[in-house]
């Protein structure tokens, strides 16, 4: 990504977050306004599409391309259902599109796996893709417990649901440790990528079940995270799945002094 698009992105982060700071609660907006707000809400993701979308000329790897492009939308997609969900439905159709959203990404993350030597398998990456999925593990053990103690009884599937959430995060982010070579700049990238979109996911999920209540910095401090964590995610591949600019070389006729 241009250094431009990367100053862009970074002014539109921290705007739209000053702008969730400050917004009250959605129950208190017009719909005029709550459309707004999703809107802005997803500004980073769609930047991403759209900058890719400018670029799909330089497409060099398809496939990549394309399930990069899934991915972010799926990140957008979480605001359109809400139009035609009932209230009843949203939490486990939000639930249903972050597993989506894992899963194409778990798909993206293979398809490049394959494009490395086997060496990245090294016992020290091993144990830090172990060591990070653990933690995860913890993170949403309390939301686990919480849920299966409210949900188990009465609707064994929504837990079932949860669960499965929450394992298509921590295995995304476990995978993430093994796209690139251990302790490459691109490896970081991912990692730090993967493990800034997964945090959220763990905030949320201890918002809603164990402390029950508005996840208050979700559209900020966690979307700071988030946005951030897809970008260094989009801007790695992106280098892997599109070709480089071609370079124009101008000839200038150069006249001969007697």
């Amino acid at each position: 990504m241009s250094f431009k698009f990367v100053s862009l992105y970074g002014v539109v982060v921290i705007l739209t977050s000053l702008f969730f700071q400050f917004v009250p609660l959605p129950k208190m907006l017009s719909w005029e306004e709550l459309l707004l707000s999703k809107l802005l809400n997803q500004a980073p993701a769609l930047l991403c599409m759209g900058y890719l979308w400018v670029q799909r000329e330089r497409i060099k790897k398809a496939g990549i391309f394309y399930l990069l492009m899934a991915f972010l939308f799926f990140n957008v997609f979480s605001e359109i259902y809400y139009y035609f969900v009932s209230d009843n439905y949203l939490l486990i159709s939000s639930i249903f599109n972050n597993i989506l959203m894992y899963l194409v990404l778990i798909v993206l993350y293979l398809k490049q796996r394959v494009q490395i030597p086997e060496e990245v398998a090294i016992p020290k990456n091993i144990f830090y893709a172990v060591s990070t999925g653990l933690l995860f593990l913890v993170g949403f053990s309390f939301s686990l417990i919480q849920t299966y103690e409210e949900y188990f009884v009465a609707n064994k599937l929504f837990f079932f649901i949860v669960l499965l959430g929450m394992l298509t995060t921590t295995i995304t982010v476990c995978i993430s440790f093994f796209v690139d070579k251990p302790f490459s700049k691109n490896w970081y990238k991912i990692v730090f990528g993967t493990i800034g979109v997964g945090v959220l996911d763990v905030y949320v999920y201890m918002s809603i079940f164990v402390l029950g209540g508005y996840s208050t910095f979700t559209y900020t401090v966690g979307k700071l995270i988030f946005s951030v964590g897809i970008l260094l995610i989009a801007d790695r591949t992106m280098r892997k799945c599109l070709s480089k600019a071609p370079l124009k070389i101008t000839y200038k006729k150069v006249s001969k002094t007697t």
